[in-house]
């Protein structure tokens, strides 16, 4: 269920709600560790795998779904080609590597009826099946903050989105998209999304023109777009997608241009890319070969920028890189023997500087166990890499051990443990360091209805000791734990979920803090209602012992809160489904803090002691 850095979260506000309310935990702790997740990029494609659910008996296509590893679909295949095409979903309990946990994941996202290869394209088949939908939606603050006040933010406080999508499941994608943030004025400095996607068409796999994102190997050399899923007690394997669109608010990470992958027999696909785009020229190419239980790839990236990129001779980025070229070059593998699966990606850039990482994990049943080791290289300088790590993709070596077991008492045990360490200076240690994750949970299911989970998370690290009087910087250890307990009811058509998190932060030097939060959930839904209604209280003395909150939201409108100080808040979410083509989708919020005069600092402070927030959403399918 649940953490850090890729995991399996976001399963969002999809339909069916009951759904969502399966995963909204797995939110908390996976942010908490990790603030600069592409959470757009993931809750898009879950969006459209829940708007098109995959055909399991398709299974090229299954492998879209991110979290169904090489070694399932493998499985998936063999069991097949044995016994036919899938009946039920309950038969995938009987496929090695499939069990109770990762059916309920795929549940949203998949259907099971007899396939057949697709025909031809042709017009009245594009016209048939394709399908059309326009999201737009509206939301702000109910109190100005200064900025808006004292005129230093050129717009208003409301946030307005429009996208309008055409998808042909085997065959085309198209969406455009445009976002008004606030404190942006109308017309000037929005966001604007599109692309247009071909696929399985002759040997042209995947063609897109517009903005995409690049994920290939294990992300040593090139990965743009969100970090995949890696659930609590699994490897952090990568299983790279490839040329994909890039999602439709992203504001980041993606490139813009023309990408295209061909299929050139043999086992052999053939990727090249290139983009230009905020000063930036890049392109390269990926060849990939497989072979039954065999992935071979190799990468190569250009990187070209207009203008020399420096920064600051600060004490911490000697290491940092400083010019306008980039080269990349990279080769990966993932081999599956058996039960035990074997993945690795090294990489060089253009200076001869290394990077790499590699592993093994040995699945049995509802067990496994697994081992990742990573080597980044504090000279290794790449723009566009995003592989498994601690803070980033160089400077940066450590260890990784992540276990799942199968209990008696319908109980199940996850277990993960990171020791790393920074050879070089990084920003906020001004020395070399190290650190420590260790992770763990512990789930039971009371019969059908009722499931109880203790999740315990403990991170250490080194940092500057902050505002020190001296001209010498000087280090201290840290520790930031945190305890959470969730019960889960069900009782159709409610469900109903009580979290406790108690969160301690401790350091050397610096003062202690502590805090604990508790919050009820109440869901209901039915064939037109769903609604979900929260209250949290919390009490958190500082930043360091923040709490990150899972709550319900709208589509393409997905935040969580962090939480300190003291106070109270509320949320309430209501969708009303018209007909089958329609809906609409409201959100309010209310946090309240007692005692304070005023909420926030400098330009985003508002006055008084609560803040409220609120989102339309309306949704039309045709």
């Amino acid at each position: 269920m649940v953490l850090k850095r890729r995991i399996i979260v976001l399963l969002l506000l999809l339909t069916p709600w009951v759904v969502m309310a399966q995963v909204d935990d797995a939110v908390e702790l996976w942010v908490d560790e990790r603030e600069d997740t592409w959470v757009s990029d993931m809750n898009d494609l879950l969006l459209q795998l829940a708007d098109n659910p995959v055909n399991l008996n398709d299974t090229n296509a299954v492998s879209i779904i991110p979290f169904v590893t090489p070694f399932q679909l493998r499985s998936l295949k063999n069991y097949i080609i044995l016994h036919g095409q899938l009946l039920s979903e309950k038969e995938l309990l009987m496929i090695p590597g499939f069990d109770s946990m990762t059916v309920a994941l795929l549940t949203p996202y998949v259907k099971i009826e007899p396939y057949s290869p697709p025909p031809s394209l042709t017009l009245s088949d594009l016209l048939s099946r394709g399908r059309h939908t326009v999201v737009s939606g509206i939301g702000g603050t109910v109190e100005q903050a200064q900025g808006y006040e004292n005129g230093r933010y050129e717009g208003d406080n409301l946030r307005a989105l429009f996208c309008y999508s055409f998808n042909h499941a085997d065959h085309i994608s198209l969406r455009i998209s445009a976002d008004k943030d606030p404190t942006e004025a109308w017309g000037k400095d929005n966001f604007y999304g599109y692309h247009l996607m071909v696929s399985n068409l002759g040997r042209i796999e995947k063609l897109i023109v517009g903005r995409y994102n690049l994920r290939f190997g294990q992300g040593v050399t090139l990965w743009t777009g969100f970090e995949p899923f890696s659930l609590l007690g699994e490897s952090p394997i990568r299983y790279g997608d490839g040329v994909r669109p890039a999602s439709a608010f992203s504001e980041q990470g993606w490139q813009e241009g023309v990408a295209a992958t061909v299929n050139m027999g043999r086992g052999v696909a053939l990727s090249g890319f290139g983009s230009r785009h905020d000063g930036e020229w890049f392109g390269g190419g990926h060849i990939e070969y497989r072979h039954e239980n065999l992935i071979l790839g190799a990468t190569l990236t250009l990187t070209k920028l207009d203008d020399s990129l420096s920064v600051g001779n600060y004490t911490y980025n000697q290491d940092y890189f400083r010019g306008d070229r980039q080269a990349a070059f990279g080769i990966d593998a993932l081999w599956q023997v058996g039960r035990l699966t074997l993945f690795g990606e090294v990489a060089v850039d253009h200076k001869g500087a290394p990077a790499g990482i590699g592993g093994a994990r040995l699945s049995a049943g509802e067990n496994s166990i697994g081992l990742t080791f990573r080597h980044y290289g504090p000279r290794y300088h790449n723009l566009h890499s995003a592989a498994y790590n601690m803070s980033e993709t160089r400077n940066e070596q450590g260890v990784s051990l992540d276990a799942r077991l199968r209990l008696p008492w319908a109980m199940t045990a996850l277990l993960s443990v990171d020791v790393h360490r920074f050879p070089s200076l990084k920003y906020g240690v001004y020395a070399p360091s190290a650190g420590a994750w260790l992770r763990g949970q512990l789930t039971r299911q009371f019969g059908r209805s009722v499931e109880a989970s203790v999740r315990f998370s403990l991170r250490q690290n080194q940092r500057n000791i902050p505002n020190i009087d001296s001209v010498l910087y000087l280090g201290e250890e840290s520790a930031r734990q945190q305890l959470q307990g969730r019960v889960k009811v069900s009782m159709d058509p409610w469900i109903f979920t009580t979290r406790g998190v108690l969160s301690w932060y401790d350091a050397e030097q610096t003062a202690g803090q502590k805090g604990w939060l508790v919050s009820q959930e109440a869901r209901y839904s039915t064939r037109q209602w769903q609604m979900a209604l929260q209250t949290t209280w919390f009490d958190v003395e500082g930043y360091n012992a923040r709490i990150y909150l899972t709550e319900s939201n709208l589509q393409y409108s997905f935040g969580v809160p962090m939480l300190y100080n003291r106070g109270l808040r509320t949320s309430t979410v209501v969708r009303y489904d018209i007909n089958k083509w329609l809906n609409l989708s409201a959100k309010y919020t209310l946090t309240f803090y007692p005692g304070q005069t005023s909420i926030g600092s400098g330009d985003a402070m508002t006055d008084g002691n609560h803040r409220q927030t609120w989102h339309l959403q309306l949704r039309w399918k045709f």
